[in-house]
């Protein structure tokens, strides 16, 4: 299918670009920084000033004010048959050769999205032209003014927030395009702003957008995954609007409830139970919320479309960086250390079932805290609340760092996939089947004090304290949980092939080298780990170009055959944007990097034409391959340097 049948196909056949190049007027603001030039133009006025006079009632105000009034700079625009050419000239030149450039190239874009059956609507930065409100497509100046200001973003982000008003549930294509050098700076900020998903806009400067076949190829990118970006678009808009009515309705549950209502609640229950109304009424209605959060229908529905992404043909992250996924886990797991706040007993056991308790290697305000082991509470809640237990079961766990080397996606062993110490630092919990015990309650509560060498950290949710005190008592009776998200890890990322003269040449990748890339370790159908290397859109295409641009010749004639079964496979660039398989970092080898070669028959077989390792000990372990082809070296980072990464790949220029 070609491009102009797929943007067809896909609804996609009309684009609103919006850029102040269209104006027909300039306003103050684009003459703002021009101070040279407003003075030279005040003070060679001379008999012109007669013309001014006439056509602009309050000519005699202060030229300070004049210089920002949009309406003086309409008229001194209009007056350029009647003022010396000198004058006019000097004032609006600047301007002049800034919006011709920018015409020039609106001209080059409109033709070549033509060129894609693409039909065009104007707009400048008044009003938007009926049909433009509901373009499928928006090719939007970001920093929408001449001067190039941060106010001119938020003009710009502004006026696309209203054309995707109304339009959440299908929005449109977004590509930003500026001649400013700090556009793809902005990425992050654009989609928080709007919002708007990554899978719905790129950023180009204008220069790049029309050299080669950038144009085509993000038209192509966008329009390919436009449905499942749409879909996921929808799920998050279901939830905005869903939360809202079930707030509503949740309110008007609870609301019936009076005064009179919580005093038997407490007098015929929670007095029993020696549990505090405040604690109770936060666990009842945090599922009444729950409940009525379900009974959304539109966020069902979105839910359930969601089933039909198609998992085999996603896109690569638009956006470098590490997405945070263990943050997710850590929030399904536990409560917000908020809740602790709330007494969950009155006269019984100062800890509640599923708390974690973290052993504290001073006594608080004395200095370090940092526990490698914790306990969690598998007592009973109802024995804890009304003192029946005169111990308190606590079952050890040991903390292990959440780094590549350390994390298992295995179920074998008792764990808790995330621990978030009170200092920010993050560990995985690996929990003790063996390693029981029973405290007293007088005991504990001493533990616990001011002095003590205890603290409540955390309180587990119910479902994961239940599924440690079912594997307690019995494997066979572990309670099913939503398998937690794969991990994420930042790497560095390096690619190499040996040389004709035994020399090592690492690939000239400037996008991966600033952004790296991302391990995520999950598991396949056997629960073993899997490990894929996960790139950035603009780092695949380095990387494929990069290694299309490989002088053949120059590779080390025992690479050569895998070196050019890699240019000519035909999934290469999917393997790149789907992720390729990297293994463990306990793994001091080399995993065979595979492609699909097709046959003269078009049958694809997979093929070797590389290498992958992880954390090679030196280069000269790199050197010695080479048969490989292509080598991919993958190093795991350490967090500052993975902040450092992230923090320089905002400042690339957008490919």
């Amino acid at each position: 299918m070609s491009l102009n049948e797929l943007l067809v196909a896909k609804g996609l056949a009309s684009a609103l670009i919006v850029d102040d190049a269209y104006d027909q007027v300039p306003r103050a603001e684009d003459l703002a920084a021009d101070d040279d030039a407003w003075a030279n133009f005040f003070a060679d006025l001379g008999d012109d000033s007669k013309h001014l006079a006439d056509a602009f009632p309050g000519f005699s105000a202060d030229p300070s004010e004049l210089r920002r009034s949009d309406e003086f700079v309409a008229v001194v625009w209009s007056l350029k048959a009647a003022l010396r050419p000198e004058l006019w000239d000097g004032l609006f030149d600047r301007y002049l050769r800034t919006s011709q450039g920018d015409r020039e190239y609106l001209e080059r874009l409109e033709a070549a999205l033509r060129g894609f059956g693409v039909d065009i609507v104007r707009a400048g930065r008044g009003t938007v032209p009926e049909q433009g409100k509901t373009a499928p497509i928006i090719f939007a100046d970001l920093f929408l003014g001449s001067a190039q200001s941060e106010q001119d973003i938020e003009t710009s982000i502004g006026r696309l927030r209203a054309l995707i008003g109304g339009r959440e549930k299908r929005p449109p294509l977004v590509v930003l395009m500026s001649r400013s050098a700090r556009l793809a700076e902005k990425k992050k900020y654009f989609r928080d702003s709007v919002p708007l998903l990554s899978a719905l806009f790129r950023v180009h400067t204008k220069q790049s957008l029309l050299e080669g076949a950038t144009l085509r190829q993000t038209l192509e990118r966008l329009a390919r995954h436009y449905d499942d970006a749409i879909r996921l678009a929808a799920f998050i808009q279901s939830w905005d609007v869903g939360l809202e009515s079930a707030k509503n309705r949740f309110l008007s549950t609870i609301r019936r409830l009076d005064l009179a209502d919580y005093g038997q609640i407490r007098r015929l229950l929670l007095d029993f139970e020696d549990q505090p109304i405040g604690s109770y009424l936060l666990d009842v209605f945090d599922r009444v919320l729950q409940h009525q959060i379900e009974a959304d229908p539109d966020t069902i529905a979105a839910a359930e479309a969601l089933n039909l992404v198609d998992a085999n043909r996603y896109p690569p992250p638009y956006i470098a960086g590490t997405p945070d996924l263990q943050d997710l886990v850590y929030q399904c797991i536990y409560q917000n250390p908020q809740r602790l706040v709330v007494k969950s007993a009155e006269g019984g056991a100062p800890v509640s079932f599923g708390d974690i308790l973290i052993k504290r290697a001073a006594p608080l305000g004395a200095g370090a805290a940092q526990a490698e082991e914790v306990l969690v509470v598998l007592t009973p809640a109802c024995d804890l609340a009304r003192a029946g237990a005169k111990r308190v079961l606590l079952m050890s766990g040991t903390c292990e760092d959440l780094s590549p080397k350390t994390w298992s996606y295995k179920s074998s062993a008792v764990r808790t996939p995330i621990l978030k110490f009170p200092d920010g630092r993050r560990v995985w919990v690996r929990w003790n089947l063996k390693d029981l015990r029973a405290m007293p309650l007088d005991e504990l509560t001493t533990a616990l004090g001011a002095q003590g060498e205890l603290s409540v950290g955390l309180r587990l949710r119910d479902g994961q304290a239940l599924e440690l005190q079912q594997r307690l008592l019995s494997d066979l009776g572990r309670v099913g949980l939503v398998a937690p998200m794969p991990a994420t890890f930042p790497v560095a990322v390096e690619m190499y092939f040996v040389a004709g003269d035994d020399t090592l040449t690492r690939l000239p990748l400037t996008v991966v080298n600033t952004e790296g890339g991302v391990c995520y370790m999950g598991r396949d159908a056997a629960s073993n780990s899997v490990t894929k290397l996960v790139l950035s859109e603009s780092a695949c295409q380095d990387v494929f170009d990069a290694t299309s641009q490989i002088d053949i010749n120059a590779v080390h004639a025992s690479a050569r055959p895998a070196m050019q079964r890699l240019r000519d496979s035909v999934t290469f660039a999917t393997l790149l944007e789907t992720g390729i398989d990297v293994p463990p970092p306990s793994k001091t080898g080399w995993s065979v990097l595979q492609t699909g070669l097709a046959n003269e028959q078009g049958e694809i077989s997979q093929v070797s034409v590389g290498l992958v390792r992880r954390n090679p000990e030196s280069l000269d372990v790199i050197t010695q391959m080479r048969t490989g082809g292509l080598l991919i070296v993958v190093k795991d980072l350490q967090p500052e340097t993975a902040a450092a990464m992230a923090a320089n790949a905002g400042a690339l220029t957008p490919d």
